[in-house]
């Protein structure tokens, strides 16, 4: 791998989602970043998806994120959002979920159900706040705990939320669950940037995750 750290996402031409904001977030911080998305001109929503390169548009990247905004999106992204995660496996890149909440939060269990059928192939799940809420609703499970148990129940290796109540970001972990501060911009997603930048160069044991969660 080439020096650095490169992240791919697929999102939104318009930006407007949540891997596209920190794949912009994560280009300000120096990471290699790069959009995948319609052409100029496309409609989003029935793109032709099947014209991805998936194995070219990975090459060289550690992570490739998406947002569940995706599965809501239209049935073009809602098939990329899938076959990103598929690829990412096949080519050795980490997936990353961003969970946030669905423009009709009546769907957000539907939406949760989608990425339940995708924890085998998620590296690092991360919870917007709003979105922390309604699933620790929608799970039964309590606030302080959500993030451990999630980590039990699905034994995705880390699984991170941020909490504006606090502006604190949490990372669950099998051998520890770290709180770092946050500067709380963006609802989290810089700190998600720079977490996953200084992950991959901090090393994969609970030091060096805990050493990545503090970078700000």
């Amino acid at each position: 791998m080439e020096q650095g750290v490169r992240m791919i996402a697929l999102g939104d031409p318009d930006g407007s989602d949540k891997a596209s904001q920190l794949i912009a977030i994560a280009s300000s911080l120096g990471l290699k970043s790069s959009i995948v998305t319609s052409d100029p001109g496309e409609n989003f929503e029935l793109f032709n998806h099947g014209a991805i390169d998936w194995k070219e548009k990975m090459a060289m990247a550690h992570w490739v994120v998406n947002s569940t905004s995706m599965v809501t999106a239209g049935p073009s992204p809602a098939m990329a959002w899938s076959a990103s995660m598929t690829f990412a496996e096949l080519e050795g890149c980490r997936n990353v979920m961003i969970v946030d909440m669905p423009s009709d939060p009546e769907s957000i269990s539907m939406v949760w159900g989608q990425v339940i059928e995708k924890v085998r192939q998620i590296h690092v799940l991360f919870f917007t706040s709003d979105s922390l809420h309604a699933i620790s609703e929608l799970e039964g499970l309590d606030a302080p705990d959500f993030l451990s148990r999630v980590r039990e129940k699905t034994l995705i290796p880390l699984v991170c939320g941020y909490s504006e109540s606090d502006s604190c970001a949490r990372v669950a972990h099998a051998l520890d669950n770290i709180q770092a501060q946050s500067s709380g911009e963006s609802e989290g997603l810089r700190w998600l940037a720079g977490f996953l930048k200084a992950l991959p160069l901090s090393g994969a044991g609970i030091e060096g995750i805990r050493a990545a969660a503090s970078w700000e």
